[in-house]
């Protein structure tokens, strides 16, 4: 199966386009995967399934199209949130936690699903470390050894979170603020400390 779309070049094509990728992205955060059909994509989005196979190759292609919507809107909200992030922790925290927080669903479809698809699994190990380097970036560097761990403790735990929720470990949630104020205060004693 190819992942190559091919773009519709007439405006009205490209509207439809649009509702396909849109309700796509939507069906993949509802259910993961499995909701991601293209039978329940025409019905939501009132298309032909022609109108997608002209697009894409089958569901597979489909679904890495919407992969592409999702990782980009990810991306937009880091630019946002990162933007502001530079050289603080409680900055680079927030900033982490509103990228994982705001793409929940999304992102713990795409994880599901790439424990079964080796190469979404690449493609999100990639993404992975693209969004570790940024992490690492914003950080104040006073302590070089300990940015890299301070930026996986906050990757992992944010991931950790969108994957399973705020009960997982407990058996009452953790509030955004109190997992936030947690991570801030973790990776200052991290950066803080000496050997």
């Amino acid at each position: 199966m190819s992942e190559i779309v091919r773009p519709p070049l007439q405006e009205r094509s490209r509207a439809g386009w649009e509702r396909i990728l849109d309700t796509g992205l939507a069906l993949l955060e509802e259910g993961g995967y499995e909701a991601l059909t293209i039978t329940e994509v025409c019905r939501r989005a009132d298309v032909s399934a022609p109108s997608i196979y002209a697009r894409v190759d089958g569901r597979l292609g489909l679904f890495f199209a919407v992969y592409e919507r999702g990782i980009a809107r990810v991306v937009a909200t880091e630019d946002r949130a990162f933007d502001r992030a530079a050289g603080s922790v409680e900055r680079t925290v927030e900033a982490v936690v509103e990228v994982f927080e705001t793409h929940a669903p999304f992102l713990r479809a795409v994880i599901q699903h790439s424990s079964f698809d080796p190469r979404l699994l690449e493609r999100g190990a990639a993404e992975s470390r693209r969004v570790l380097d940024r992490i690492v970036a914003a950080l104040p560097h006073d302590r070089e050894d300990m940015v890299v761990p301070v930026g996986r403790m906050l990757y992992t735990e944010c991931a950790f979170r969108a994957m399973y929720g705020e009960r997982f470990l407990s058996s009452s949630p953790e509030s955004r603020q109190a997992f936030t104020a947690r991570l801030t205060f973790v990776a200052r004693r991290m950066l803080d400390a000496t050997d």
